[in-house]
């Protein structure tokens, strides 16, 4: 695949700050960002990115888009009264944006690195999570394949990496 991914760190840790200082009464240090971001306590979710993909199968941004907490989806439309591909097909390449929180990356990760999703599917999570440690480093060490995260597969068919919960 031809991809090109850009993610970009919208907020700074300011925000983050913020909302401890409203709900723990602290700041975060840098060096402590990785455990609060596994914490997924709720002012993760002021950290904010954009994720641009471009030309992306049709079919894997389906599976992306099957997320909607904490992410907006902007994807290319294939309808031909907006200049759209007439014979678009599930293999058709577009482009898709998303604009979401530290907490949506997580949670999608812990779904599209997970061995029974498709290839293209994992590949492009893990070039995501690739990018996002270039611009925050702490977040990207939480983005893990759901067995990972929860000590054991927890999925109904495993794929056999790590043993059935």
């Amino acid at each position: 695949m031809k991809i090109k991914i850009t993610v970009t760190k919208i907020t700074d840790k300011s925000l983050l700050d913020l909302a401890c200082s409203y709900t723990v009464n602290k700041t975060v240090s840098v060096k402590d960002m990785q455990a609060f971001y596994m914490s997924e306590h709720s002012p993760i979710r002021c950290m904010m990115f954009a994720v641009e993909m471009k030309d992306i199968p049709t079919f894997v941004s389906t599976h992306l888009v099957r997320h909607k907490i904490g992410v907006e989806h902007f994807v290319q439309s294939n309808r031909e009264d907006r200049g759209g591909n007439a014979n678009a097909d599930r293999n058709t390449l577009i482009n898709h944006l998303m604009v979401l929180n530290a907490q949506a990356l997580i949670t999608m990760a812990r779904k599209r690195l997970c061995s029974k999703a498709s290839p293209e599917t994992q590949e492009i999570m893990a070039t995501i999570a690739n990018k996002v440690y270039e611009v925050d480093a702490a977040l990207a060490m939480c983005m893990l394949p759901e067995c990972e995260y929860r000590g054991g597969c927890t999925e109904i068919n495993s794929c056999g990496y790590m043993a059935r919960k």
